[in-house]
């Protein structure tokens, strides 16, 4: 302000006096130290006792370099050609600024500036400046930190410099460009080089480094970055591994001498005893009738020859009725396998068994008459190695078959036990589960005019420690004809509304295009026919950026393989289409998006996904209300919000609002399926989706998926 009346050159004059009073310490410039902001200062270093003896000077300047308040006589008065004052001052607004390592001609060691911006309303108005001791501050923080005798840590910049080192002094130049590379990198680690900066000639070297400046400090601008460097001699680091070695090779060497000893003592005490033992125990294995051992030890082995003995009579008085009761139980597991054979057999849905090899093991008489084959022709083989007719058909299933064997789908789910014990419980291989994720990996599949789900599940034989995969195909041919038929009903009854709306929204930038077109035809004036053009291009614009929109949902249908999607772009893409259904300007949208990670996708499942909920949205508010749309990333998952102010769901419906067919719509308007196939496409992403809604208080749609789902 006292420069406010004052010419360029009357300030600079004046600068100029001030600076050299201020060199001078001229009882005039005494202000400068005395003011409001220098005492400040002055109490804040007093309070500050832990970086106190390390400020050489704290100081603030003006953002025209012009020292307004000082602890000391160290800074200049005028800074604006000083370099520290320059790159504090270009940093971006609100970035801290931490200078390189030089030394001071005044205070003749090495420091750094420490440079804050001081900001008013948003606009830097001056800097606060702190000068620092680089030893002096640094080596309270790493000359404590030691290991062993020779283990130490110092701090180098990215140019090489030493900042602070017990060994070397600090502005110590580090002359080896390989090891500087390496310490300097932005990634913490190990690594291994040879030299270690210390001593030069000194073999391969283990070192630990890390940036010091990192996720904390995104406001913070550094001229010279600076790293960690741990090190501590190789000798030091391996002798207790060199010891080791010893102590275990003495320990070996002790233990071989100690094993041959025993060994001799025990061949003469249990090795004979043992070779009887076992030659009468493989006698006995073979049915021979073996005579009493007589062995007298004293120990366990004379306990064992007694129960040996006692053994081999109780096998010989077992062993006539033996053959009797192996026959009775050959009867019964041949009738067992009829019995279950019949069963499957009788199945009215395909079964097919494959073994580890993926070759089919066994059919039953359903898929004999759905392949017109019997099963011995393709037992032992490949599905493709079969020949089957509908051999697509059979190929992808093949595929199917090859990932699930890989453990893809081996969830306990899916997995049916059989176990040869008739004490163990066992489970219907043909018994459909309720848990969850239990459809999941049913497929359907065509077979000339007939649909089937084919659904795989493992048989673990726990008896022979593997398992078998089953097969099962249920005809679905009725039940997919009549799926289709409601969807081309619900596709129908949308692209009639659908048209409405796109006629709605196309005719007033049309008729607004024709209106400017015979402008143009009938004016003369240059400047007024640009005026008009610009007019039409910016409608045309308009009427393009519909079409693209509805150009992508057009796309839904057929293979889509996934892609990179931007979600909150999909957003606004489904309420641009969604929001046809109404034809009136009266709905408020309320955004709320938050960056989120670009994921993997097939855009037009989740755009349709988008599409029904903002769609039922509009639809429940009949033109007239707020929709709110909101996107947020949080631990891992995404979660999208729409929600709108209409009449609402009453508690009886939200429970249904998800099964196929349900609809609270009048007769003719909806069929149901539309939120039916919402629920699907979130659950095939493993997200969730809730609805939280009440009479009159309009319907709240949540929906999370978990990232990973989509990589």
């Amino acid at each position: 302000r006292k420069y406010k009346n004052l010419t360029p050159e009357e300030v600079e004059v004046n600068n100029a006096s001030n600076a050299k009073l201020w060199s001078e310490k001229a009882p005039a410039m005494d202000y400068v130290k005395n003011n409001s902001v220098s005492r400040i200062l002055t109490s804040f270093l007093k309070s500050n006792d832990l970086f106190l003896e390390s400020t050489r000077a704290i100081f603030v300047t003006d953002n025209h370099g012009i020292l307004v308040a000082s602890t000391s006589y160290y800074p200049h008065y005028l800074n604006s050609n000083q370099r520290f004052w320059k790159k504090a001052i270009e940093g971006e607004k609100g970035t801290n600024y931490v200078g390189k390592l030089h030394i001071d001609p005044k205070l003749e060691e090495q420091v750094f500036h420490l440079a804050l911006p001081i900001l008013r309303n948003g606009q830097n108005i001056g800097l606060l400046h702190r000068v620092y001791s680089a030893k002096g501050l640094l080596s309270q923080s790493i000359e404590s930190i030691t290991f062993g005798d020779t283990g130490h840590v110092m701090i180098i910049n990215s140019a090489g410099v030493v900042m602070s080192c017990p060994i070397l002094p600090t502005g110590f130049q580090l002359s080896d460009p390989v090891l500087v590379r390496t310490v300097t990198s932005s990634v913490a680690g190990w690594d291994k080089t040879l030299g270690n900066a210390h001593e030069v000639g000194k073999p391969e070297s283990i070192i630990g480094h890390a940036p010091v400046f990192s996720t904390p400090f995104k406001n913070l601008s550094v001229e010279h970055q600076w790293f960690t460097f741990a090190w501590q001699s190789s000798e030091e680091l391996f002798a207790p591994t060199q010891k080791l070695l010893l102590w275990i090779s003495t320990a070996g060497v002790f233990s071989i001498v100690l094993i041959l000893v025993i060994g001799s003592l025990a061949a003469q005490k249990i090795v004979e005893p043992i070779r009887k033992l076992q030659s009468a125990a493989i006698r006995i294995g073979r049915g021979e009738d073996v005579e009493p051992l007589n062995i007298k030890t004293g120990d366990e082995i004379e306990s064992l020859t007694h129960e040996i003995n006692t053994m081999n009579r109780m096998i010989q008085a077992s062993f006539s009725g033996l053959e009797t009761k192996v026959r009775e139980k050959s009867d019964e597991v041949i009738y067992l396998k009829e019995y279950t054979e019949s069963i499957l057999m009788s199945v009215p849905d395909v079964l097919l068994i494959f073994d580890r090899d993926l070759k089919v093991e066994y059919v039953n008489s359903s898929f004999e008459k759905l392949m017109g084959v019997l099963g011995n022709q393709i037992v032992g083989q490949t599905l493709s190695q079969a020949k089957l007719k509908c051999s697509d058909s059979w190929s992808s299933i093949e595929k199917k078959l090859v990932i699930f064997s890989n453990g893809d789908s081996s969830s306990p789910e899916t997995a049916t036990k059989i176990t040869s014990s008739p004490e163990s419980e066992s489970q219907d291989p043909l018994f459909q589960s309720e848990t969850k994720g239990s459809h999941e990996d049913e497929i359907i599949f065509e077979f000339g005019e007939q649909y089937f789900i084919t659904k795989f599940f493992k048989v673990i034989l726990e008896s022979e420690k593997k398992f078998k995969i089953g097969l099962l195909m249920r005809e679905v041919t009725e039940e997919k004809l009549l799926q289709d038929q409601l969807t081309m009903s619900e596709k129908l009854a949308g692209l009639g509304t659908l048209a409405a709306g796109i006629a709605h929204e196309m005719n007033n930038p049309l008729f607004a295009i024709i209106g400017f077109t015979e402008g143009i035809l009938d004016e003369k004036e240059p400047e007024k026919i640009k005026s008009f053009a610009d007019k039409v291009l910016e409608r045309a614009k308009h009427m393009s950026a519909v079409i693209s929109n509805l150009s992508g949902l057009a796309r839904s249908g057929g293979e889509v393989l996934p892609k990179e999607v931007d979600l909150n772009k999909l957003l606004d893409i489904s309420l641009d289409i969604g929001g046809l259904d109404s034809y009136s300007n009266d709905i408020e949208v309320i955004k709320d998006y938050s960056e989120l990670p670009k994921i993997m996708a097939k855009p037009e499942e989740i755009q349709q996904v988008f599409i029904h909920i903002i769609r039922n949205g509009v639809q429940a508010m009949e033109g007239k209300g707020k929709l709110f749309i909101s996107s947020k990333h949080l631990d891992g998952v995404i979660q999208i919000n729409i929600r709108d102010t209409g009449p609402g769901i009453s508690q009886t419906h939200i429970s249904k609002i998800f099964d196929p067919f349900f609809t609270t719509k009048e007769q003719g308007e909806g069929s149901g399926l539309g939120l039916n196939i919402v629920h699907k496409i979130v659950k095939r992403y493993e997200g969730e989706i809730d609805i939280q809604s009440s009479k009159g208080h309009g319907a709240s749609f949540n929906i999370t998926f978990p990232i990973k789902a989509f990589v």
